[in-house]
């Protein structure tokens, strides 16, 4: 069976990076930064309409903020991308990696001194330049955000691959476990460390970003995973 030749943006590895730094700064402002989701949209909406229903005008205007600050992050993204495809030296993927390793030392480094929402509105920002830059892996879409669509498609690919003893599905599967690992593991590290170093702890991502951002520039684009 020919191998197909994958883009470094969609390899395995970047899905699996990518997603530990999503649930790393989901679990991050969750702790540190009033229960609110950077990028688990879902949630803030949750809890959005939960403060709504209870009267609590206050605590909703504290989800509205990380709602509307990803949205401008989409939108920023449309236009960024945009731009960097029709200037052909940029390489548009790279260049998110690197907007993201940014943000986020930026975020880190102000965190200390600012109010949490700016904080929070700063991830996520990120988290949708995060989401709208990395939506494939090895040719299939999954999300970066949230685990449930990537829960559904492993339970999917798994029994398919077993029942109709396809192992390239099969494998696919696989694959998407490992992304859900990162995801968990990105929680489970960032809570840990959270609750001990409180909101310094985001300083503790920096090197798993720049690692990611090596794999984009360093590796051949056009390499087989």
């Amino acid at each position: 069976m020919t191998k197909k030749n994958y883009r470094i943006f969609e390899r395995v590895r970047v899905a699996v990076l990518i997603t530990f730094i999503s649930g790393f700064l989901d679990a991050y402002t969750f702790v540190t930064q009033g229960k609110r989701f950077a990028g688990l949209q879902t949630g803030n909406f949750i809890y959005l309409m939960k403060s709504l229903a209870e009267g609590n005008l206050t605590g909703a205007s504290n989800y509205l903020l990380p709602i509307s600050a990803f949205m401008l992050g989409t939108v920023f993204t449309y236009f960024a991308r945009k731009f960097a495809v029709q200037n052909k030296h940029l390489r548009w993927h790279a260049l998110a990696g690197l907007i993201i390793f940014i943000g986020v030392l930026i975020t880190a480094a102000m965190a200390q001194f600012v109010a949490s929402k700016w904080t929070v509105l700063s991830l996520s920002f990120i988290a949708a330049v995060q989401l709208e830059s990395f939506k494939r892996m090895r040719g299939v879409p999954y999300t970066n955000t949230m685990m449930t669509g990537n829960l559904k498609n492993m339970s999917v690919f798994i029994v398919q691959g077993l029942v109709e003893r396809k192992p390239e599905i099969l494998k696919r599967g696989g694959y998407t476990f490992f992304i859900i690992a990162g995801f968990c593991l990105g929680v489970f590290i960032s809570t840990v460390l959270a609750h001990k170093f409180d909101e310094n702890a985001l300083y503790a991502l920096l090197p798993i970003i720049f690692g990611f951002n090596l794999v984009l520039y360093l590796e051949k684009a056009n390499g087989f995973d």
